[in-house]
């Protein structure tokens, strides 16, 4: 079996590889299963995610072929409208999910893995809609593993060299509006803002308004927002972008204007020093998801080593995106984005396949797979080494999570956010058109495009 050519590493053959469907040449005699993965994680990612894919290999014996594509949903519906599907996918959107099992492309997850409580933060559960007016059918199923879960509702800062200006992470969005300030006072930039990330340039953006408007209006106005209930035109959605607007605007126009044509992954390493010494930072403050630990890392080990022993080298953590003062009850609250798992063809070797995704065996080789920056709501804290990576997980062990709002809305309208995202950088006096324009979005999107995917306590 080790003889036989396995996997496809490359996205050039991608549609054809997924929809050919056929076996691998030299390996006919061999009666063993194959299942087709197709997942967005290209590169390094890649390799790390087929590793886990090896471990159950080994132990079911069950061969897997992963396909990487940035694009997982325009390849997807090739295959669904063709009728050759993969036989899971990794979704990276959350209404994908209600899209495909309203259409009945997604079977239901079956298995004694599904009753489990050690696996119940794993298990995605949703109603099939149908009808403009979303009448349910039947009743909540479980449809998805997570597989990844990634901390959103986080400021990511170098503490040393936020501690030369005298600051401290602050406790309340008017303490950091102040450090804001004085940040900009001493011609520092305070704010790391990277907006590119084709083809959905602007989701940094909308990161930020949904974590404003959790924080601020509270988790039931923001569960209202993510299930179609609350207009783009109500105070608390304007008050999340003027909120925004106000506190890049005290950062630097000309910054919020350039990060249109700077990536998000390049923005943050800002906060470290380049190869000058001498240089300042090129920003103190990153508004990043978990995931940007690898981006981070990669950077300061490219760093030449510090000539200065006296200077402490440079380092990052996190603060959680502080509430307004008067609001400390929604600190408990916070944003998280989930990469899941779904299953498009009912057999068994694909349902094995599923259990052995939402087991603590999965998580644990994920995590290790990846440096321990893959994080999941199943692994405990202990396992993860250094302080800021047990800080992030202890985190998805805290309080209530809320699911990344762009993620949970209709492909249509999480389009329409983030390019209004963009369009608002460069002209904040149009956000009230912006917002009539949004509602508009939302006015022609039917009840069974919705999700109605409630925050959720993590004890």
């Amino acid at each position: 079996m080790r003889g036989c050519p396995r996997r496809s590493r490359t996205a050039l053959a991608m549609v054809t590889g997924l929809l050919a469907g056929v076996a691998l040449s030299g390996c006919a005699a061999e009666p063993a299963a194959e299942l087709t993965v197709l997942g967005s994680w290209t590169g390094e990612e890649e390799v790390e995610f087929i590793r886990v894919l090896d471990k159950f290999e080994a132990a079911s014996g069950i061969r897997t072929r992963y396909q990487g594509h940035r694009d997982v949903s325009q390849v997807l519906q090739v295959g669904i409208e063709r009728g050759r599907p993969p036989d899971v996918a990794i979704l990276p959107r959350l209404n994908d999910l209600q899209r495909y099992v309203n259409a009945g492309h997604l079977a239901p997850l079956t298995g004694a893995f599904t009753t489990d409580p050690a696996a119940a933060p794993q298990l995605i559960k949703l109603t099939r809609k149908i009808g403009s007016d979303g009448n349910p059918v039947g009743g909540e199923l479980a449809y998805a593993v997570t597989i990844a879960t990634h901390l959103k509702s986080v400021v990511w800062y170098d503490p040393a060299e936020l501690a030369k200006f005298g600051q401290t992470p602050p406790r309340t969005w008017e303490e950091m509006v102040n450090q804001t300030q004085r940040l900009a006072a001493g011609q520092q930039v305070p704010w790391c803002l990277g907006m590119s990330a084709p083809p959905v340039s602007g989701w940094p953006g909308t990161d930020w308004i949904e974590d404003i408007l959790l924080h601020d209006a509270g988790q039931v106005a923001y569960e209202q927002w993510t299930r179609g209930d609350l207009p783009w035109t109500a105070p608390a959605m304007k008050d999340a972008w003027e909120t925004w607007g106000s506190l890049l605007r005290v950062s630097a126009g000309e910054t919020a204007r350039a990060s249109l044509y700077t990536k998000f992954q390049v923005a943050g390493t800002g906060l470290f020093p380049g190869t000058e010494a001498s240089a300042k930072r090129g920003c103190h403050l990153d508004h990043q998801g978990s995931f940007v630990i690898r981006d981070y890392r990669e950077y300061l080990d490219e760093l030449p080593s510090p000539t200065d022993s006296a200077s402490p080298a440079p380092s990052f953590t996190f603060f959680p995106t502080p509430p307004p003062a008067g609001k400390t009850d929604n600190s408990s609250l916070q944003e998280v984005s989930d990469d899941v798992a779904a299953m498009f063809r009912d057999t068994e070797p694909a349902r094995k396949l599923m259990s052995y995704l939402a087991s603590e065996q999965a998580q644990t080789a994920r995590r290790a797979e990846t440096e321990d920056v893959a994080f999941s709501r199943r692994t405990p804290t202990a396992e993860y080494p250094d302080p800021v990576t047990k800080a992030v997980a202890a985190r998805l062990h805290t309080g209530t999570m809320c699911w990344d709002g762009a993620d949970l809305l209709p492909a249509a309208m999480a389009t329409a956010f983030e390019r209004a995202v963009l369009v608002y950088l460069e002209a904040p006096e149009r956000l009230d058109v912006l917002l009539t324009e949004l509602e508009a979005v939302r006015g022609k999107l039917s009840k069974a495009e919705w999700m109605d995917l409630q925050c959720v306590p993590t004890a």
